[in-house]
């Protein structure tokens, strides 16, 4: 029985990853006014967060690839797969989730060949449940298998981070205008993580020192051991700092958990601007 694994590029899984596991990328779609570009196909990462630090007045926005786009990538896949395990960001922060499964009930009528899972965050702690169905499947489970090991996954996996502004996230509608405001006029460094499927606001410190040192508590001390840990960074302002902290952390993993520093993407950089670190585990 061949299964494949697939998610959106919102997941934020480094390439080498995605052909060690063999996954399926489904890019999601970012704008600077009236360019569209696939995420991480036609604009590269480098060059996004380049425009972005350039271009401080424009602000990007982001969509879900379509119902089509979905069945498109499932209707190849199918030809060469029995069944398909489909993997993506939270359904309360995007529509992708709703895309999938609306692409999947056309290039999969029965319901019976394509399972989709929420996982009900972003970035890696998306790109961790789908290598972990990954392995299920390469260890010889079934396609229920593999799902419901994603899904009892769900929630031990967070994604946090420590943006320089809230703006981004205002703008994009992912957060309410006010918070957004008063963050900016009292200078504040917020920490965000997503919980229960929303972003919310952990805390909000006045320096990046004891925004990390939050976002560290939050999402590594309490739940330590932790099996995997990625340490993100949008732009390359912030990529050195992120090699620091993973350097820190690692003794929180348990043996033989994944760690590893990745970048966030355009898909989740758009609504967190340059100059983020952030954490994606799982327990």
């Amino acid at each position: 029985m061949s299964i494949a694994v697939v998610t959106d590029s919102t997941a934020d899984i480094p390439s080498d990853l995605v052909e060690e596991h063999g996954l399926t990328i489904v890019p999601a779609f970012v704008r600077f006014g009236d360019e569209e570009f696939r995420d991480n196909v036609e604009i590269a990462t480098e060059d996004f967060y380049s425009r972005l630090a350039r271009d401080k007045d424009v602000f990007p926005t982001t969509s879900q690839p379509s119902p089509g786009d979905f069945k498109s990538v499932y209707d190849g896949l199918l030809e060469e797969h029995d069944e398909i395990a489909s993997i993506h960001i939270s359904s309360l922060v995007s529509g992708t989730y709703a895309s999938a499964v609306a692409g999947a009930a056309q290039a999969d009528p029965s319901g019976e060949r394509i399972k989709h899972v929420d996982s009900y965050s972003a970035s890696m702690a998306t790109g961790w449940l789908a290598i972990a169905a990954r392995k299920i499947i390469n260890d010889g489970g079934n396609l229920t298998d593999a799902v419901s090991a994603a899904q009892d996954m769900v929630p031990r996996v967070q994604f946090g981070g420590t943006p320089e502004t809230l703006e981004y996230l205002k703008r994009g509608g992912r957060l309410k205008g006010a918070q957004a405001l008063m963050a900016n006029i009292l200078n504040i460094r917020p920490v965000l993580a997503i919980v229960d499927g929303e972003v919310e606001v952990l805390a909000k410190p006045r320096s990046h020192r004891r925004a990390m040192s939050k976002l560290i508590s939050a999402l590594v001390e309490d739940h330590a051991p932790l099996t995997n840990l990625a340490v993100m960074h949008t732009d390359s302002s912030s990529k050195g700092e992120a090699e620091e902290v993973l350097a820190e952390l690692g003794s929180y993993v348990a043996p033989g958990g994944m760690t590893l520093t990745a970048t966030i993407g355009p898909a989740i950089g758009a609504h967190l601007g340059t100059g983020t670190v952030g954490l994606a585990v799982s327990w």
